[in-house]
């Protein structure tokens, strides 16, 4: 229905109307408690504020890995594809408010001529400014407006998300190739003492103290040594391939050198807080809650769309036929006033408020399985951090016993007290061990990285 009003009453209407303006739908208060347990079930001390993980890397103490991170961070597409993800839902957002102050058009045209042989001019000159606005009385465009400010967090969440998967993953694959390098520089030491065991073996063949079939042995040993350098060598080209791919650049411009013993078998400790910090800095949890936001507040916005739509129109237009000087002479003015009810799809609009509540709550259902998740997530690094740490001893031990008893069965070999299948036994126990040690340290580090990230660390 269309109305014409007096400016004054139609000013005083606007005021009642602005007045009057309410919200529908439910307003959020956060995302509900998911009665989470006061403690870990697997501590690990100690406690400590989330602060401390915002850059948990920087506790093994090692200057080259925080450098690769901070490489990431500045150029791997992931980052740069999230940033310009929260710039889109800014503009969104900006777009949205605009939605509740009135638009204003201008128009100006003008036309003028005469003849050559006189001075006289006629001319057609015509302007005028349109406004018009459609009051939130209902709060829909709030609403909206409080869905794209939730939508801006849940972006800037999974930027996060992004930021501290990429730390995990730089960092694990740095780990990977130093345990390769590791790997690789065991092997070669392994093969010169199998090279020196092989010459004692030949020197006592050529002597006729041991038969050649302890030649052979040695020869074996050393191959299956040999066979595996390439593996090692390969694994750390593969390393530097994924880093590369992970920081945004080429392989060619990946430079990497192995830091001391000191820094890359430093084991840190992680902390690892209270459950309940889990909420408030994991950045799946912070997502899941901003979309659960963006739910609730689309509840008010289709409640709204029951109601009429108003809409409020002023135009003013002036002309002159002659001269431009008499342009404001002919001024005018309108003020109309309209208001809008959808009236045959109401079905469809009442079911609509309908999906939005059931959106809602699925949506409550999401942020409850992301907590849960989250949770087991942390418990079961903590599981295997404890694992790992109390595997750690026993390694070290079965490295220096393994090495030892390779030194014994060789001078016993050497002094004829003992035959060579067992000195070949022990290399290999020795190997194997040393291997094992490395690996084990380089899951404990790995497992570390889990964790941090487990428990939200990384901005």
């Amino acid at each position: 229905m269309f109305m014409r009003m007096r400016p004054s009453y139609l000013l005083s209407v606007t005021a009642m109307l602005l007045l009057a303006s309410c919200r529908f739908g439910p307003d959020f208060h956060g995302a509900p408690e998911q009665g989470l347990p006061a403690t870990w079930l697997n501590a690990m001390p100690p406690s400590a504020h989330e602060a401390d993980l915002s850059a948990w890397w920087s506790a093994f103490g090692d200057p080259q890995l925080s450098n690769l991170i901070a490489q990431g961070f500045a150029a791997n597409p992931d980052m740069v594809t999230a940033a310009l993800g929260i710039s889109r839902a800014e503009t969104e957002l900006r777009s949205t408010k605009s939605t509740l102050f009135p638009s204003l058009t201008a128009s100006v045209n003008g036309s003028n001529g005469g003849n050559y042989t006189t001075s006289t001019s006629h001319g057609q000159w015509n302007g005028g400014l349109s406004a018009s606005w459609s009051p939130d009385v209902w709060g829909a465009t709030r609403r909206e407006v409080e869905a794209a400010v939730a939508n801006v967090g849940s972006m800037k969440a999974a930027a996060l998300a992004t930021r501290t998967a990429l730390a995990a993953s730089i960092a694990t694959t740095y780990f990977e190739w130093i345990s390769a390098e590791e790997s690789l520089s065991s092997a070669r030491r392994q093969l010169d003492y199998q090279q020196r065991t092989y010459d004692i073996v030949a020197k006592r063949v050529e002597n006729g103290f041991q038969n050649k079939l302890d030649l052979a042995q040695a020869e074996i040993t050393i191959a299956n040594t040999r066979a595996q350098i390439p593996v090692y060598e390969a694994n750390i080209k593969s390393c530097k391939n994924t880093l590369a791919t992970l920081l945004g650049t080429t392989v060619d411009r990946v430079q990497l050198h192995l830091p001391s013993p000191a820094v890359y078998n430093r084991i840190p400790r992680v902390p690892t807080g209270l459950p309940s910090d889990l909420l408030r800095r994991r950045p799946d949890v912070l997502a899941a809650e901003y979309n659960l936001h963006r739910a609730t507040a689309n509840i008010g916005v289709q409640v709204a769309n029951l109601f009429p739509r108003l809409s409020l129109t002023g135009t003013t237009s002036a002309g002159a036929s002659s001269d431009f000087a008499d342009f404001f002479h002919g001024a005018g003015w309108n003020l109309t006033a309209s208001a809008a009810q959808t009236l045959l799809n109401r079905t469809q609009l009442r079911s609509n408020v309908k999906l939005a509540r059931i959106a809602q709550q699925e949506t409550v259902q999401a942020y409850r399985k992301t907590v849960l998740a989250a949770f087991a997530e942390v418990e079961s690094c903590l599981i295997d951090y404890a694992r790992l740490t109390r595997q750690l001893p026993q390694y070290v031990q079965a490295a220096e016993s393994g090495k030892q008893a390779a030194e014994l069965s060789l001078r016993l070999y050497n002094s004829g007290y003992s035959d060579y299948l067992n000195v070949a036994a022990a290399e290999r126990s020795w190997l194997n061990a040393e291997l094992n040690l490395v690996s084990a340290r380089q899951q404990i580090r790995i497992a570390l990285a889990r964790l941090s990230t487990a428990l939200g660390g990384g901005y």
